[in-house]
């Protein structure tokens, strides 16, 4: 999630909407190549003008943009032939010029070739999967071949599509024999040559009906391509041109605007369903809930939905086949409206229902908390803060320093001893949540800074002129803690407040993006997206920027290998074109709130602790052993008995990875006994956290462990 800042320097925004409303004020509605015109031109222009680091737009540019959507159009390279970017190579070095121009001939002419060989390729599946597949035959396929090179003509284009389709036929097989082998274990104890039988079976006598399996996903693998529109094939092409300049810079057509502030506010407006593209048909997967369709009782899980009036006096539009965002767009609508739905149920009977939209809240974003008592009795606040959200649209709407001032307010009833600010995984939001949470913690201080690379630093204060929570702080991080969660974690560590605890290093994002909407200087009726656009670095007070290196903890905790290995490349570090590091002037007079001698003998305890544990260290490094010892590049042989015994020997290092975890769990119960209690209503929701806080046992009460360890060593 990324920072919201205040409104950007009105005199640039001025000077770049009278440019635009000069050079381009003319009637509306536009037509679909005048609107894609339109939007590369106010995009350009405005990093031109606002971006911190401007980028040379030259033939270097256009080579990178050029390779970059080709692999965005088809990153499994099952598409395009190696003659194709031939074909279209004269474009390579023209795209700097299309950019600047607002030209977007180069989109064109890819798009038309895409969507033949997308008709192609379509055509050519069904024709390979007519005939059977011989399952005898030695031969490979591998899984992320992306970083291959493309087909070097139609046989070889044929030959992978071919191998594709065995593979997705050999999955179809496996999933079947593999609820047989539940079934029968139910029974009786299965054994692997009894196992093996079913699988040969399988493989020769029921082949034909599995690959009439693959026919129908791949037919709706194809139905989703041709339904896009172009305006989303069009938005990724420009979202390729907007990441040369930063991963954070980004287009947002009118729908994918609608996605983020849902994302960023936790709130919209409609029903309270989730739908499922099921062949076509918009299926609810689940009922939100107090939302309208579950308090109307009629409406299931299952039940689709066929067609659709906006409201009660409109026509029914059928909305079977169409785009499921679309489909979307269409049910939701403003509090307080109506809207009737044409409903298909799962007995295949059809009724009509009219429903009142109302606010939806998506509670899995807002902060929660829980008690945590130890053996002593001693009471400690874990608060778990999902995301540092906020309403765009409505400054009165949910927030997310609203609703962490209200729970540290509720602790403090509850003499706790301590507070655990549990933010992995949280990957930012608004700058000011953040400032004002960091606040509760440290007064009315400097926060951070903010601006351009070698250009003089804006601080930002805080202005909590009361310290909510006096008393002990741990704040709990990973590799996805990010952008607002950096703020945090930074000056709670910049100014010994408390101790950070966790992986080596947080995400590593500095930048803050403001949004842009390309309609504000713009007369057209119709909406032309926004840009979510980079404009400020920000920096601790320190003087160090998070961006590439992030925060790093004062504790670390053992995470495992595997997992981090998997993620790693999603860090900032590792992404396309990120900002660079620097630094600069650190806040004068700093004042520091415990002694640095302090906070080095906690940590001391905790590592000493950890070693102390060697058990608990062995079971995690046999766990990473064993999850490292398959390589991220997977070769899987299309022959049966060979993929029999290569499942064999997954099977058994699954069950002992069970058998491992089974092991760590039970030993970290003993070794740290703690009793979970909800605070707040028991919701769905806070159950299935407190499920999920069972089996994070090791993270959670090392951090308790550290807060006792607060109250216990003198000052």
């Amino acid at each position: 999630m990324n920072l919201k800042i205040k409104k950007l320097n009105d005199i640039k925004y001025i000077i770049i909407g009278l440019f635009f409303i000069f050079s381009l004020s003319f009637c509306s509605p536009l037509g679909e190549q005048e609107k894609h015109s339109i939007i590369l031109k106010s995009i350009y222009k405005t990093l031109y003008f606002l971006h911190p680091t401007p980028i040379s737009i030259d033939n270097d540019f256009s080579q990178k943009v050029y390779d970059k959507f080709f692999e965005k159009l088809d990153n499994q390279k099952r598409f395009f032939l190696q003659k194709d970017l031939e074909d279209l190579s004269l474009y390579r070095e023209k795209i700097d010029d299309f950019w600047i121009h607002g030209d977007p001939t180069f989109f064109n002419i890819i798009m038309k070739r895409f969507f033949r060989r997308v008709k192609e390729a379509e055509f050519t599946c069904f024709q390979i999967l007519k005939k059977s597949f011989d399952f005898n035959q030695k031969e490979i396929y591998i899984l992320g071949e992306q970083k291959f090179s493309y087909p070097k003509n139609r046989k070889e284009w044929i030959e992978k599509w071919r191998k594709y389709l065995k593979y997705m036929t050999l999955l179809e097989i496996i999933t079947s024999t593999k609820e047989k082998e539940i079934t029968s274990t139910k029974e009786k104890k299965i054994t692997s040559t009894k196992e093996k039988e079913i699988w040969k079976n399988a493989f020769f006598n029921e082949k034909k009906r599995y690959r009439k399996k693959v026919e129908e996903y791949i037919q709706e693998y194809f139905r989703k391509i041709k339904i896009k529109k172009e305006s989303d094939w069009f938005s990724i092409y420009v979202n390729v041109i907007t990441s040369q300049y930063d991963p954070h810079t980004n287009y947002f057509s009118p729908k994918e605007k609608e996605i983020f502030d849902l994302n960023i506010s936790g709130q919209t407006e409609g029903i309270g369903v989730e739908l499922q593209d099921d062949k076509g048909f918009p299926t609810i997967v689940k009922l939100i809930a107090g939302g309208p369709a579950w308090k109307n009782k009629k409406i299931e899980i299952g039940d689709r939905i066929i067609r659709v009036a906006t409201n009660v006096n409109s026509e029914s539009k059928n909305i079977v086949g169409m785009l499921l965002e679309n489909s979307i767009r269409l049910i939701k609508g403003k509090k307080g409206s109506k809207v009737k739905l044409t409903i298909q149920k799962k007995n295949g009977s059809i009724e009509e229902v009219i429903l009142t939209r109302d606010i939806i809240e998506k509670k899995e974003i807002f902060a929660k908390s829980v008690i945590i008592l130890d053996k002593n009795k001693d009471k400690y606040g874990l608060i778990c803060l999902p995301e540092f959200y906020f309403n765009p649209e409505n400054k009165n709407g949910r927030n997310a320093a609203r609703d962490m001032k209200k729970i540290i307010q509720e602790l403090k009833k509850e003499n706790i001893k301590g507070i655990l600010i549990d933010i992995r995984n949280n990957g930012g939001g608004s700058l000011d949540a953040v400032i004002e949470i960091s606040g509760f913690f440290l007064g009315e201080v400097p926060i951070l800074q903010i601006g351009k690379p070698n250009k003089k630093k804006k601080i930002l204060k805080s202005h909590e002129n009361k310290v909510l929570w006096k008393g002990p702080l741990v704040i709990l991080v990973n590799e996805f803690s990010a952008s607002a969660s950096e703020i945090l974690a930074a000056a709670i560590k910049d100014y010994k407040r408390g101790i950070i605890v966790g992986s080596d290093q947080t995400y590593g994002k500095g930048t803050i993006q403001t949004i842009y909407p390309l309609n504000r200087f713009l007369h057209f009726n119709e909406e032309l997206g926004a840009l979510k656009l980079t404009i400020n670095k920000f920096y601790r007070v320190n003087g160090s920027s998070t961006q590439l290196k992030g925060v790093n903890s004062d504790i670390v905790l053992p995470t495992r290998k595997n997992t981090k290995n998997k993620f790693l490349k999603f860090m900032e570090k590792n992404q396309n074109n990120p900002m660079k590091w620097d630094y600069t002037d650190p806040i004068p007079s700093i004042r520091y709130y415990y002694k640095n001698s302090y906070i080095e003998n906690i940590k001391y305890k905790s590592i000493k602790r950890l070693k102390n544990n060697k058990d608990f260290i062995t079971i995690y490094k046999t766990m990473q052993s064993s999850e490292n010892q398959f390589p991220n590049e997977k070769k899987i042989s299309l022959n049966w008995e060979e993929f029999f015994y290569e499942n064999l020997k997954i099977k058994k290092r699954n069950e002992n990875l069970k058998k491992l975890r089974n092991n760590l769990n039970t030993f970290g119960t003993k070794t740290f006994p703690l009793f979970y209690r909800i605070l707040s209503k028991k919701s769905e929701k806070q159950k299935e956290w407190k499920k999920n806080l069972n089996q994070d046992f090791y993270d959670v009460s090392e951090c308790i462990n550290i807060l006792r360890d607060f109250n216990e060593i003198p000052q």
